[in-house]
């Protein structure tokens, strides 16, 4: 859990430590800046078209191993992503920017435009709103859910949206920790592909890694016992499962 979450704090404005991925305007809630600020119901995922991999948690897998193949990331920290497309282009962000009927949608997607933001400085989190966000309003709307009230108090709108990123923050130390034990017992080996698409076009796929299910099936009695005390084992089989969605992906 972060050492503290506010939704009233200052200084106010982006966050100093660069942007998450898909916020372009990141804002600290704060009862003055967003003392009218709103949020619009919407169905629109256009922020999210432009990119082939949405962060993951390991309790999303069961769902988001039905639709998208689950990968992890390269470097020291590897961490999960769902696979949406095969170029620099997510697949089920329709024309319309709905996203599409019967594909799972990641949490990381169906907390925006909010998100946790530290402050590395001061090691503390803070609930941030995506000012750029298509749906947020500097001012009251029709329709709207107002961030505060007008005694300059979270309404229950934001309490919830603060409830959901701190759970999605929860899980992800669950998830840093399972990955942290993928690597410690070298199950994740780089891949790289090429994929012919529908439209005939070849495309390479590289800068990610996979688990390897030589490296599963060559553990240890032992280790394999560890990795299934910590409940691990069941992530690792959806990860291996979500592989068919490849060709799904290609035929898109």
């Amino acid at each position: 859990m972060p050492k503290q979450v506010t939704t009233n704090s200052k200084p106010v404005g982006t966050p100093p430590s660069g942007l998450p991925l898909l916020y372009r305007q990141p804002s600290v809630l704060d009862s003055e800046r967003h003392a009218q600020a709103s949020i619009l119901p919407n169905n629109d995922f256009s922020f999210a078209r432009n990119t082939n991999s949405i962060p993951l948690n390991t309790i999303e897998f069961i769902e988001a191993a039905k639709t998208h193949p689950i990968v992890f990331t390269n470097g020291d920290s590897p961490l999960p992503v769902a696979i949406v497309g095969l170029e620099q282009e997510n697949y089920f962000v329709r024309p319309n920017n709905s996203w599409q009927e019967g594909v799972y949608i990641p949490a990381y997607i169906r907390q925006y435009p909010f998100i946790f933001v530290e402050r590395a400085e001061e090691k503390k989190f803070y609930l941030c709103a995506d000012e750029a966000a298509t749906n947020f309003s500097a001012t009251p709307q029709d329709g709207a859910s107002r961030l505060y009230n007008d005694k300059g108090e979270p309404t229950e709108f934001t309490n919830n949206a603060l409830k959901f990123c701190t759970a999605f923050y929860q899980h992800h130390l669950i998830t840093r920790n399972f990955c942290a034990d993928l690597k410690e017992y070298k199950l994740l080996q780089p891949y790289q592909s090429e994929v012919t698409l529908s439209s005939g076009k070849k495309t390479r796929l590289s800068g990610f890694q996979m688990i390897d299910e030589k490296a599963l099936n060559a553990l240890s009695n032992k280790s394999y016992l560890v990795l299934r005390e910590k409940g691990w084992i069941p992530f690792i089989y959806f990860s291996l499962a979500s592989i068919s969605n490849w060709k799904k992906l290609a035929d898109t």
